[in-house]
């Protein structure tokens, strides 16, 4: 079922929904960054862990898929509640920590990471064929440094041409699993009674027969980003917003075009 609403009404809704809550967005945008950053170096500073080392490793995953994860998803609350024409305060935040959406939402959020590690798993099955398990684990753990990359790339144009190509395909499917999965945080927002099961199939079924507008939705962002990216990154905090506040926007007229979860066959 194709949308009636186009891209560029997605932008201009994200803009007047931010009219007057810009600034409101973009502190909340470095609020989230900020406070990743503190506890990251305070936890850092206390394990003092080698960078690189699997010690590192399993720090960072465990901050980020049962801590920041949370913080991020508050983001998207903010997004979703600006779009629908309600005032949002920093403290939004913390949303995703009450009871009732942090056990789901870290379901979901550890989800989304075995579907992703099992398809880079695929996805890179020729690498470990033509270059061995060295390169393979180093991508899909990314422990593997851009100069072994290069050197490799360098001395195999074969590998460096598949490199390529998977490079790009990985990209295809990355943004697919995360638009779907975003679209599940927001139904769950929506729909807390639903099972994480029925939440990830309703978010499924929002996309469906989207992703090709979804996809140029996202790629008309990137020159936004890198103009946001010029000034040491500070437009960054209002770029953001922009986004997610228009990626929101997607996920609601996905909704009301094709119905609540009730109706999903």
């Amino acid at each position: 079922m194709k949308s009636q609403i186009t891209n560029a009404m997605h932008r201009e809704q994200a803009r007047i929904s931010l009219k007057d809550q810009w600034g409101t967005m973009a502190w909340i945008t470095f609020l989230a960054a900020f406070i990743r950053f503190m506890i990251g170096s305070v936890v850092g500073g206390i394990a003092n862990l080698p960078k690189e080392s699997a010690g590192s490793n399993v720090m960072s995953f465990l901050l980020n898929n049962f801590l920041f994860f949370a913080i991020t998803y508050g983001t998207y609350y903010c997004a979703l509640q600006v779009l629908r024409g309600k005032k949002v305060q920093s403290g939004m935040l913390t949303t995703i920590f009450q009871g009732k959406f942090y056990l789901p939402m870290l379901l979901i959020n550890l989800i989304q990471y075995l579907v992703e590690l099992v398809m880079n798993l695929i996805l890179l099955l020729p690498v470990l064929i033509f270059s061995g398990g060295t390169l393979y684990f180093g991508l899909m753990f990314n422990t593997v440094s851009v100069d072994h990359i290069q050197s490799e790339m360098g001395g195999d144009i074969f590998l460096g041409l598949l490199l390529i190509g998977f490079g790009f395909l990985m990209i295809l499917i990355g943004v697919f699993i995360s638009g779907v999965f975003q679209f599940a945080i927001w139904v769950k927002m929506d729909d807390p009674e639903l099972s994480v099961g029925d939440t990830l199939k309703y978010a499924l079924f929002l996309m469906k027969g989207r992703f090709g507008q979804y996809l140029l939705l996202q790629i008309s962002f990137i020159g936004w980003f890198i103009i946001g990216a010029l000034v040491f990154g500070i437009g960054l905090f209002w770029v953001f917003p922009y986004h997610d506040v228009a990626i929101a926007s997607f996920y609601d007229t996905a909704r009301e075009e094709k119905g609540a979860p009730a109706v999903v066959e």
